[in-house]
């Protein structure tokens, strides 16, 4: 999605929106479900990364669509381990018109091998249904060589 990126020492803000397409098809068929089939609407998000200390870092991401009023969003603070990767709590709730979901654990982020910078996660889950569980996470992030040519104490996003 189109959007802008802008970076200060401790800080980076991404902001981004367009149109959203999405196609359900549930199995079994849920003829009631008005989110059955194709919709076109409207997506906007943002993702803040912000290192308040040096060794600190709080990150908030959201992404809203219009359809069926769709939502995601975490929210995670961390501490810099082995001058390598950040540990801490996070938090995420997702849904829709029907459905809640909530998470919250703990996540290792900026984990980075050549050019992949990967981000994992685990807790529990519990939605709107009545179910419990565990979850997993995991990101990849693609950076070519010489992306970032900041200093270390820069944004590690």
């Amino acid at each position: 999605m189109p959007g802008v990126r802008k970076h200060w020492p401790g800080l980076e803000l991404t902001v981004f929106g367009g149109l959203d397409i999405q196609d359900h098809r549930f199995m079994p068929n849920d003829p009631g479900n008005r989110l059955r089939g194709t919709h076109v609407g409207l997506r906007a998000g943002f993702d803040v990364w912000y290192e308040p200390v040096r060794n600190g870092m709080l990150t908030a991401s959201a992404s809203l669509s219009t359809v069926g009023n769709s939502y995601w969003t975490r929210a995670a603070a961390g501490w810099r381990f082995l001058d390598m990767i950040w540990l801490g709590p996070e938090f995420l709730a997702s849904g829709d018109e029907r459905f809640t979901e909530l998470r919250i654990g703990g996540h290792l982020t900026s984990f980075r091998f050549s050019s992949y910078e990967f981000s994992l996660g685990a807790g529990v889950a519990a939605d709107n249904n009545g179910r419990q569980g565990a979850y997993g996470r995991l990101g990849v992030l693609y950076r070519p060589f010489g992306a970032y040519s900041q200093p270390e104490q820069s944004v590690p996003f």
